[in-house]
């Protein structure tokens, strides 16, 4: 029974402590969601009409949750704060480690990594609408040279900061980590990815190559953090990837629409460059732009500008 449980180095084997951290984290995710979803409720009933019945409660309270910028940050902060009571009982109380030893370690000697990672998925966004204007897959209500900035451009910049560290810690951080006890980096890291694509398998308009797409930015994010034993890196391409895509040019973000651009796309042909309503990373735009993140990555932390410590 014991060798079921424990591996050859004493440890409890990676695919239990992935359980019991969903199994907590579910139970955390739940009751907060639950919580915090019966205050709104209650308050809506209360200031607009006692007369709702409960479904139609609960489809506003889901509607703001959802389609909502600040909804989203609401959930995207229960999220979290679910996720490090998670790692905080699992960390300290089962595997003696300290958050450092998942990637989250000094922002001051890993910020070089963190800049790149910011510049990279800017760049990497950009250049997918420059391609998509130049060859009229969109067009634009405003002008370039008339970005119409409103509250949701600073709230996206919050959500996705959220969105970032709580995806990253959760399946850079944690699960790759854990799956690494078998010793295999790419294995754990292909597992890992699968997971941070089957938990978009929900997202309206949903489409194959997107889920691909998810799971190619998935690998591309381990190969950042197996480069540089950091979740900086990242966790900055996740924020300005997601930010720049959904905030900055109006594409939906995973399928998600919720987000209001500086700019705002007009027409958007629904095709393979485009990626259609899930939005760019359903494209073979993003499949090209990713592919080309791998080498740029392994040229920049092969240089003395970020310190490269493998985990291989």
């Amino acid at each position: 029974m014991r060798r079921i449980l424990i591996n050859k180095n004493n440890e409890v084997r990676s695919g239990y402590k992935i359980i019991l951290f969903t199994i907590i984290y579910g139970i955390f995710t739940s009751a907060f969601s639950g919580i915090f979803g019966g205050v709104l409720g209650g308050y809506i009933r209360n200031k607009y009409s006692r007369e709702l019945s409960y479904e139609q409660i609960y489809a506003l309270v889901n509607n703001y949750m959802s389609n909502s910028v600040q909804g989203m940050f609401i959930s995207q902060l229960l999220g979290i704060i679910a996720l490090f009571l998670t790692l905080f009982i699992l960390l300290k109380g089962l595997e003696k480690k300290r958050f450092k030893d998942i990637g989250l370690n000094s922002i001051t000697k890993n910020f070089n990594g963190l800049v790149w990672g910011l510049a990279l998925g800017a760049i990497s966004m950009t250049l997918i609408f420059i391609v998509l204007l130049v060859t009229g897959n969109i067009s634009l209500i405003n002008s370039l040279l008339k970005p119409k900035f409103t509250q949701n451009t600073l709230w996206g910049i919050f959500l996705f900061i959220i969105v970032a560290i709580n995806e990253e810690t959760m399946c850079r951080g944690y699960i790759l980590n854990t799956l690494n006890q078998m010793g295999k980096p790419w294995l754990s890291a292909g597992i890992s990815s699968a997971v941070f694509a089957a938990l978009h398998l929900g997202n309206p308009n949903v489409e194959f190559v997107g889920i691909l797409n998810i799971f190619l930015v998935g690998m591309l994010f381990s190969f950042m953090y197996i480069r540089t034993k950091s979740l900086w890196m990242p966790i900055g391409y996740h924020l300005t990837w997601n930010y720049f895509q959904g905030n900055v040019f109006g594409f939906p973000v995973s399928g998600t629409s919720g987000a209001t651009g500086i700019y705002r796309i007009g027409e958007l042909k629904e095709n393979i460059l485009t990626g259609g309503f899930f939005g760019p990373e359903a494209g073979i735009l993003a499949t090209v732009v990713l592919a080309l993140g791998f080498l740029v990555v392994w040229k920049i932390t092969d240089k003395n500008s970020i310190k490269q410590t493998n985990i291989i």
